[in-house]
């Protein structure tokens, strides 16, 4: 609490210093009255704007002593029935100090008490002792030694700084820790006194006035009186309640803030922020000032980066995990289960949580799950499932992921897996949008959408079936573990962005299919395993150009077949590259191979070869040999059925052979060691 307090009180003297006036406490203070008569004992409230609004707060406590406000508590001394320790609620709505609860019986009688912010002790000066108490264990009190000279009135500020005004009236520091009291000047007046947490003002009050004290010199300033009408209060205790409505506490090692609602908290963070260790338990209420509060909500980025971090337990009360509430907690480890009391998954509220790995329980109740929102989650492997309530689905919310399966449940109106496809689609649109390793792409389906499939672990090969007319952005990037050929069918005509930049693992032919009409940038970049690439555009499909123009960097196989008397075309747009590391540097014409791509392949062995191959193909008419460079270093007429080829005056590195049949032309690549 104490950071974000010294926070609220720079930017309160920034605006303050922007208005050109001193800060205004807007705190309540509270003191207890000591009127004629015992039986009128009251608790009265005054705030400083109007120091003649004076309030009676509640009249169910005895006759009070000393008193001070810690932990959302009143603590107080009576010695109605002898000195004892109680301790009350305070309604901070109705300012309101009731319901008071003995906490010890029999105890000293205490000059003064108050509470120290620094470190969460009340500290008391009975019998010439300086005293201390921890709030949870009211029964055990330390001492710190004997104040010299006796002391009185008892302050301490928001950092643990404490003044005294002592029995020989002198106004003095204190040291907590040993009772060793430093006279700052002489005092004229038994000032009750207490910090104002806000501005860091100390006040006092003697004979029904209120003083600003200054803590470096002792001088004091009359502000007003205290009254309501004709009626002049001079408490016997003073002490402040941080405000009437707390908007931030601390509870264990949890910080809240209070929700609009007055009677609901936000889980904002760790005491120990990124070094929090051991278990994460979110309670499903808290208690605080005396109020009972839901946890509702877990902050925006309350546990960003909390790596160590391990089990992970949400409780039933929670609606809303905002964006990044646990992204990068790493630590975190078993089933991931988000209760059925959670509406709302903000985005990348659980991103790169890669230690969960168990499976992922949506409760029923969520209705939308933001972009990212369990991207990177990769240790899960189980079934996902979609309740039925889910409405709104990110982009990527699933990525990285390695689901076995997907079902969304079949009451759901917004998405399905029809044909147990082991994906989710949206229905209204027929766009698939999350897949998984065993996705089997329905023929219903008409775009793969953003995403989809971005790095889904074992995901081997993929069919897009004849129905799909787009693929989008990042639909298959960084899917490492795809295999053999791509076929992008006829009824395709946009491939976007980065669709499947960084598929390495392509180890055949590329064929792009005849209604492609854009491929966007990046679509191909760093697919280097294909070994033989076929356009069926009569026209070049535009390429992108977002990202420099990358659409086949590093593609790794430069020479492109496409059809009969197209090459020209190709090789005048920005499909060329001369040196083919950004496209390719040559184009054959072959009617044969664009119409019956699926003809006969010729064998190249051994590869790789440390000189001689072999290739092996039905009627071969003719062999072009061609470096990386796209450089024909050798090309020859051939008759028969194999044709042998020596490397080893070339120097060690990836070549291209061109084999010519008479059912078409097909291209091989070969690795030659040194």
């Amino acid at each position: 609490m104490k950071k974000y307090l010294h926070l609220f009180l720079f930017l309160f003297a920034l605006a303050s210093i922007a208005m050109g006036q001193g800060p205004a406490s807007t705190a309540h203070w509270f003191g207890y009255i000591l009127p004629p008569s015992p039986a009128e004992y009251k608790y009265v409230s005054f705030t400083m704007q109007d120091l003649g609004s004076v309030s009676v707060a509640s009249g169910e406590q005895p006759q009070v002593t000393s008193a001070t406000f810690a932990d959302g508590y009143v603590w107080s001394l009576n010695n109605y029935f002898g000195y004892c320790l109680y301790r009350s609620r305070f309604d901070a709505t109705n300012n309101l100090i009731e319901d008071p609860e003995l906490m010890v019986e029999d105890v000293p009688y205490f000059n003064d008490m108050a509470y120290n912010p620094a470190d969460g002790l009340i500290y008391i000066i009975t019998e010439e002792h300086l005293k201390s108490f921890n709030p949870a264990t009211p029964n055990n009190m330390q001492d710190h030694g004997v104040i010299e000279n006796d002391g009185f009135n008892l302050a301490i500020d928001m950092d643990g700084n404490a003044y005294i005004i002592s029995s020989w009236g002198n106004f003095c520091s204190l040291n907590l820790s040993n009772a060793q009291m430093t006279v700052i000047s002489p005092i004229d007046l038994p000032l009750k006194m207490s910090f104002d947490m806000l501005t860091g003002e100390l006040f006092g009050v003697f004979m029904g006035n209120l003083y600003q004290i200054d803590t470096h010199t002792g001088a004091y300033t009359l502000l007003g009186a205290l009254h309501e009408g004709t009626t002049s209060y001079d408490p016997t205790c003073l002490f402040m309640t941080y405000g009437s409505n707390p908007t931030e506490f601390t509870v264990g090692d949890l910080n809240y803030r209070v929700n609009d609602d007055h009677v609901s908290v936000t889980v904002t963070g760790h005491v120990n922020g990124y070094e929090a260790t051991g278990d994460l338990i979110i309670p499903a209420s808290v208690s605080y000032g005396g109020n009972d509060y839901a946890v509702t909500t877990i902050g925006e980025a309350a546990f960003l980066y909390c790596f160590y971090l391990t089990n992970l337990s949400i409780p039933n009360s929670v609606t809303t995990i905002e964006a990044s509430a646990f992204a990068y907690c790493q630590g975190f480890t078993g089933d991931l289960v988000i209760p059925n009391s959670v509406t709302t998954v903000g985005y990348g509220a659980f991103q790169i949580c890669p230690g969960f790995n168990g499976d992922l329980i949506i409760g029923t109740a969520v209705t939308e799950i933001g972009d990212y929102a369990f991207n990177s989650c990769d240790g899960m492997t189980g079934t996902l499932y979609i309740p039925s309530g889910v409405q709104s689905l990110g982009g990527n919310s699933f990525g990285y992921c390695a689901f076995s399966g997907i079902v969304v449940d079949p009451e759901n109106s917004v998405y399905d897996s029809r044909n147990d496809c082991n994906a989710i689609i949206k229905t209204s649109t027929n766009e698939l949008l999350t897949g998984c390793k065993n996705t089997i792409i329905p023929n219903t389906v008409t775009s793969i959408g953003y995403c989809a499939f971005r790095g889904v672990q074992g995901l081997t090969s993929i069919e897009i079936p004849n129905s799909v007319k787009y693929i989008g952005e990042n639909a298959f990037a960084f899917c490492y573990d795809l295999t053999g050929d791509l076929t992008i069918p006829n009824s395709v005509d946009t491939i976007g962005a980065g669709a499947f930049f960084y598929c390495e693992g392509f180890g055949g032919t590329l064929t792009i299919g005849e209604s492609v009409t854009f491929i966007g940038d990046e679509a191909f970049r760093r697919c280097s395993g294909f070994t033989r690439a076929v356009s069926l555009a009569t026209t070049p499909p535009t390429l992108g150009v977002d990202f420099g123009g990358l659409t086949f960097e590093l593609f790794g196989y430069p020479i492109l077949v496409v059809p009969c008397g197209c090459a020209e075309a190709y090789r005048n747009s920005s499909w060329y590259e001369p040196y083919g590391l950004n496209g390719f540097n040559e184009f054959i014409e072959d009617c044969s191979a664009v119409a019956e791509v699926e003809g006969t392949i010729p064998m190249v062995y051994p590869n790789p070869t440390n000189g001689k191959v072999i290739i092996e193909a039905e009627n071969i008419q003719n062999i072009s040999i061609y470096n990386l460079l796209g450089e024909k270093v050798f090309e020859c007429a051939a008759n028969g059925d194999v044709f042998e080829y020596d490397f080893s005056h070339h120097t060690a590195g990836l070549y291209f052979i061109k084999v010519e049949t008479i059912k078409g032309t097909e291209t091989m690549k070969v690795t030659l060691l040194d």
